[in-house]
C-alpha cells in the first residue's frame, strides 16, 4: 500500500526534555511549534487542494516532530478530533503519530484507535540501555519492548525508528539493536544515523572533544549491515538518513556527522558493489570486458554516483570495460554477471553470508 502522507509538524510538543541529540526545529524544517487544530485544518485542505484525492493511495494525516502521546489529553484530543473529521467525510484514511516508547500503555493505544490512529511509530533510538541514559532519552530497552507489545495488541501499524552512532554507542551494539528490532517485528523502520546539530547538548559535547560521530564511511558501512538485516528479515526500511530540508542544508546548522542528502543511495550502492565484486571473483579473471545485469529499478545503485561503483570495478579488477544492462527479468536486489561460457548470479541476501 502506497501512502501520501499530509505532515502535522509540532517540534518538541509533548516531549518531557530534550534529548542530547536533538533539536526538532532544525530537523523538521519548522521553527513555529505551536500546533492548533485550526492550523491543522488550514494544513490539511491545502494539501488536498494542491494534490487532490490520490487514486490507489492511503491518504495519512501524520504527526511528526515531538511526543504526541505526551500532550495534555485536551490538545491531543482537539487535534484528533479535527483529523478525524477528515477520515469522516472520506477524505482522509487514517492517522499516523510519533511518540516516545514510555508514553504508550493500553489507555492511550484506546484514544488513539478510537480517532481514527492506525500507524504509530516509536523513537527507539538504540535498544542498549547505557546508550539510551547517555543520550538522556529517560527510557529503557525494556519500555520498547512493553510498548511494542501494547500496540501489537491492538492491531495498529508499527514503526520503529533508530539512531545508529549515539553517545557509547559501537558497531556491534548497533548491530544488536537491529536483531532485537527485528524479533519485535515492526511493519516498518527508519535509520537515522546520528548528526551533531547546532544548538544541542551533543554539540557542546563535541565540541568539548568528548564525543567523535561516525565518519560517511563508517555510517554507510554499519548501516549496510542494517539494511542488509532488515531486508532480509522482510522488514522495509522506508527512510535512511535525514530528510533534506533547506533548515537542514543550511551552512552551520549540522556541525558534523555523516549528512549526505542521498544516503540512501549510498548504502544501497555499497550493498551492489559488494555484489558486483563477489560476481567477479567467481568468473574467469581474464575477461577484461564484462557485462552486467541488474533489473532498472537496481541500475543506479549497481552504477553508483557518478558512475563510482564501475569505476572501482574497473580499476580493482583491472578490467577494460564493464557493460551494465537494464533488464526486467532479473529480480529486485539481484545481480547477474554474463559471460561467454556461464552466466553467474547472486542476491543480496547471500551478503550477509
Amino acid at each position: 500500500m502506497k501512502f501520501f502522507i499530509i505532515p502535522i509538524f509540532a517540534p518538541h510538543l509533548g516531549c518531557p526534555h530534550q534529548c542530547i541529540f536533538c533539536n526538532q526545529r532544525s530537523i523538521s524544517g519548522v521553527s513555529n511549534p505551536t500546533t492548533t487544530p485550526n492550523l491543522l485544518e488550514k494544513t490539511v485542505k491545502l494539501y488536498l487542494k494542491t494534490w487532490g484525492k490520490k487514486e490507489d493511495f492511503k491518504t495519512q494525516i501524520a504527526f511528526y516532530g515531538g511526543s504526541f502521546t505526551g500532550l495534555d489529553l485536551k490538545i491531543q484530543e482537539s487535534l484528533l478530533s479535527k483529523a478525524h473529521d477528515f477520515i469522516n467525510r472520506g477524505e482522509v484514511s487514517s492517522i499516523r503519530i510519533s511518540t516516545r516508547p514510555d508514553y504508550i500503555d493500553s489507555e492511550i493505544v484506546c484514544l488513539l484507535k478510537d480517532y481514527g490512529v492506525d500507524t504509530i511509530e516509536l523513537g527507539v533510538q538504540s535498544m542498549a540501555d547505557r546508550v539510551l541514559m547517555l543520550s538522556r532519552r529517560g527510557h529503557t530497552s525494556s519500555d520498547v519492548e512493553m510498548a511494542v507489545e501494547t500496540i501489537k495488541g491492538y492491531d495498529l501499524e508499527l514503526g520503529l525508528q533508530i539512531m545508529p552512532g549515539l553517545p557509547g554507542d559501537t558497531p556491534d551494539l548497533i548491530v544488536n539493536t537491529v536483531d532485537r528490532i527485528i524479533k519485535m517485528r515492526p511493519d516498518f523502520v527508519r535509520i537515522y544515523p546520528t548528526l551533531v546539530i547546532k544548538d544541542t547538548p551533543l554539540e557542546e559535547l563535541y565540541l568539548r572533544g568528548n564525543f567523535l560521530p561516525m565518519t560517511l564511511y563508517e555510517a554507510v558501512n554499519i548501516c549496510k549491515k542494517a539494511l542488509l538485516r532488515f531486508k532480509i528479515a522482510d522488514i522495509p526500511v522506508i527512510r535512511l538518513g535525514l530528510q533534506s530540508t533547506p533548515e537542514l542544508e543550511r551552512q552551520g546548522t549540522i556541525i558534523a556527522g555523516p549528512y549526505h542528502p542521498s544516503f540512501r543511495h549510498l548504502v544501497e550502492s555499497a550493498i551492489f558493489l559488494e555484489m558486483g565484486e563477489r560476481l567477479i571473483e567467481k568468473s574467469p579473471l581474464y575477461d577484461e570486458r564484462l557485462t552486467f545485469r541488474v533489473t532498472p529499478e537496481d541500475y543506479s545503485y549497481f552504477c553508483g554516483q557518478k558512475n563510482g561503483n564501475i569505476a572501482k570495478l574497473k580499476e580493482r579488477y583491472k578490467k577494460k570495460d564493464i557493460k551494465v544492462i537494464r533488464e526486467i527479468s532479473v529480480k529486485k536486489g539481484s545481480l547477474e554477471l554474463i559471460t561467454d561460457s556461464s552466466t553467474f548470479c547472486i542476491d543480496h541476501r547471500e551478503l550477509n553470508s
